[in-house]
């Protein structure tokens, strides 16, 4: 039995809950990553989580957090952020539940990798077909010579990020650049420093000086700081997968924007899907119907996309 309310909450043989909104006495918590929107807000209960997302949620959320293991409860690379896992849950049938999950490589992981199982929650975010992101290598090569054009035109660059994962991510693909950087993304990579990762950037200097690269969150446009670089012309840009939309950057107000993500795109998740050859395919987030509609027609396999409230037995009779 699975259905939407609380997170995912899966009965099989037992009861677990995938990325709750509140942790639950007497069930298994699975917490995939660091994101707040992925962390509980109540974390009385011990959780099922990897040793980096557990490092994360205590910094961020500035209490202890008991962490614990389960025994029918794989725990793999989801690919999307350091720490990041996706769960296969062994009881009567194999359920695997994704999380967010990225399949391409990044500086932390190889991209998650499909496993066979009964039954597989996946992630919609990108579920359209216009959704397919270009190379890699091809979106960093554009950012730094966007960069380089800045500085030869005396501005400072400004690349906009998630506090956790894509600011990172970008610290690492533009490695061999001075990058700076503000309080909490170095609080960040302080955190995963402890578990061996390299992640080249300094403090933001507290006034503007030459040309600098500075690799920010998203909300830091508030911050008094990077108004003063904003302030002296700073040239910026939105880095995230939804720059494949032309109105990102009049929304975002940014100059420009990138479309490096932290999830897996279209086809990557159509691809995820056949490999892993599931009975049934439960999409959530995103672009849910649209992408079960394709897994049915495109690769006939059974889906659905998970609506809260909605209670299926189909796969637990």
């Amino acid at each position: 039995m699975i259905y939407l309310d609380n997170g995912v909450s899966v009965y099989n043989s037992r009861e677990y809950r995938c990325d709750p909104k509140r942790c639950v006495r007497d069930c298994v918590n699975l917490v995939s990553h660091g994101h707040f929107d992925h962390v509980p807000s109540s974390l009385s209960q011990a959780i099922v989580t990897s040793e980096i997302t557990h490092a994360i949620v205590e910094s961020r959320a500035g209490v202890k957090v008991e962490r614990t293991t389960c025994e029918h409860v794989d725990l793999l690379d989801s690919g999307h952020v350091p720490g990041g896992s996706m769960f296969l849950i062994n009881g009567d049938k194999k359920v695997l539940y994704t999380g967010d999950l990225c399949t391409r490589k990044k500086y932390f992981s190889p991209g998650a990798r499909p496993v066979k199982a009964d039954t597989l929650i996946i992630e919609s975010t990108f579920g359209r077909d216009k959704y397919v992101f270009p190379p890699t290598q091809e979106t960093v090569g554009a950012m730094r010579d966007w960069a380089e054009d800045n500085a030869a035109c005396g501005k400072h660059t400004i690349f906009y990020a998630y506090t956790f994962g894509k600011a990172q991510e970008v610290i690492a693909a533009l490695e061999g650049t001075e990058l700076f950087t503000t309080g909490p993304v170095l609080k960040v990579n302080g955190v995963l420093r402890k578990f061996g990762y390299r992640l080249d950037a300094e403090m933001l200097p507290d006034e503007p000086g030459e040309p600098a690269v500075i690799v920010a969150p998203g909300g830091g446009k508030r911050d008094p700081l990077l108004k003063k670089y904003l302030v002296a012309g700073a040239r910026t840009a939105s880095v995230s997968g939804w720059a494949m939309d032309r109105g990102l950057t009049r929304a975002a107000y940014t100059d420009t924007a990138f479309p490096l993500s932290d999830h897996a795109d279209y086809q990557e998740l159509m691809d995820f899907t056949k490999a892993v050859s599931p009975e049934i395919v439960y999409t959530l987030h995103g672009f849910s119907k649209e992408l079960a509609k394709d897994i049915r027609t495109k690769l006939g396999i059974e889906a659905v996309p998970l609506k809260k409230g909605h209670l299926t037995l189909s796969n637990f009779q």
